[in-house]
């Protein structure tokens, strides 16, 4: 047998990477949520219709953790995703037909809870760049933006819905013929290669459709090519996740093309297409959140770190200075102001007896003091008092 790892123009997805996959990446889109949402807070701004797609957009994300890891799923932990497809050798092609292997099957169950929930992930995703865009550029109803974010919106809403149901029904209501034997796949999941083509396509469409959607009024903004480059580049960080949609249609159509049968194993391909679309969901959640945290970020300068240094050295300088001088008052003169009653009578003094200049240097001292928090001048004035 050939190479496995070589038979795609694409490297298959390994145990580990689609661990990581599975798992950092959600991760980071929490992080990366919190901080949208957070960033908002310190605006005063109030929560948009963008931010809060974002939510059930990562919901769909992390759900794909259970699908892929052997919390509800075997999955990887039963070696029934992303490991080699099992061969058996000893069954007659008639045999083959009505076979059904249990980690093929789990394959095929993995497959089939994974990709409606991506498809909604990737849904909502689009939906909040979009309102965002609104939220930035729209300054009134019936401009020309104003209606294409209402059109694109429209779009990615129908486009979500259709493949979310098309992908659901794709064995029309013999849902179980999608994990089956191959006989009833041919039977009821005929179109199924051609429904992946379709999303794929239509995924990398959208999404250079919509991340292209500012550029025009970006660029008639009155502002510095410099800064209009600027933007651009904030705003088209969502460039990142085309790569992974990029991938996904030439795994989609090498598959096509190649009838799945001994030219690519069929769990190490469909293994690699669900880890393209993890990594294409994960980046466009983070892509989706990096406009918003320019501001937060703008705040964590280098400037800001040296200014927290500087504070904490004199904070601790300051506890020095109070150390020092409570021990130098602690070992002058004490006086008996009150016969017969110790606790009254062993008070420290500051030495303000003298001359008019020794006395005004106490007081300068007690001020000093006082400014540094602690609280002796009521003490000083009634030593004064007294001598």
């Amino acid at each position: 047998m050939a190479n496995l790892s070589t038979e795609l123009r694409v490297p298959y997805a390994t145990p580990g990477e689609t661990y990581a996959a599975s798992i950092v990446l959600p991760g980071l889109g929490i992080v990366f949520v919190l901080l949208r949402l957070y960033t908002r807070f310190l605006q005063k701004n109030k929560f948009g219709v963008d931010d809060w797609l974002l939510l059930p957009a990562l919901v769909g994300d992390d759900n794909i953790i259970e699908v892929i890891l052997f919390t509800r799923s075997p999955g990887i932990h039963l070696k029934a995703i992303a490991y080699p497809t099992p061969f058996e050798g000893n069954l007659s092609p008639e045999e083959k037909m009505s076979y059904v292997d249990p980690k093929m099957s789990i394959m095929s169950k993995i497959q089939y809870a994974f990709m409606p929930q991506m498809i909604l992930a990737f849904g909502f995703i689009k939906l909040s760049v979009t309102f965002l865009y609104r939220r930035l550029f729209v300054t009134g109803r019936g401009t020309l933006f104003d209606w294409a974010t209402k059109i694109s919106s429209f779009v990615v809403i129908l486009w979500t819905l259709a493949f979310f149901f098309g992908f659901v029904f794709s064995c029309g209501t013999h849902f179980s013929a999608a994990w089956g034997s191959l006989k009833n796949d041919a039977m009821y999941c005929g179109a199924a290669l051609d429904l992946d083509n379709a999303f794929v396509v239509s995924d990398l469409i959208t999404d250079i459709v919509i991340i292209c959607l500012p550029l025009p009024v970006i660029w008639h903004l009155h502002m510095t090519t410099g800064r209009k480059l600027m933007v651009t580049g904030i705003l088209a960080t969502g460039a990142i996740s085309i790569v992974a949609a990029i991938i996904k249609v030439i795994v989609s159509f090498e598959i096509t093309n190649a009838g799945l049968n001994t030219h690519v194993d069929p769990d190490l391909t469909v293994t690699t297409i669900l880890y393209w679309s993890m990594i294409e969901a994960g980046l466009a959640i983070i892509a989706a959140c990096l406009p918003t945290l320019r501001f937060l970020f703008s705040k964590i300068s280098l400037d800001s770190i040296v200014n927290s240094v500087r504070s904490a050295l004199s904070l601790e300088s300051l506890h020095s200075q109070r150390s020092r001088r409570y021990i130098s008052h602690s070992e002058g003169s004490y006086t008996n102001i009150v016969p017969g009653n110790p606790s009254a009578s062993q008070m420290p003094m500051v030495n303000v007896t003298g001359s008019t200049g020794s006395s005004q240097a106490g007081e300068k001292d007690a001020a000093q003091i006082t400014e540094s928090g602690i609280y002796v001048t009521s003490q000083i004035s009634q030593h004064e008092s007294m001598v």
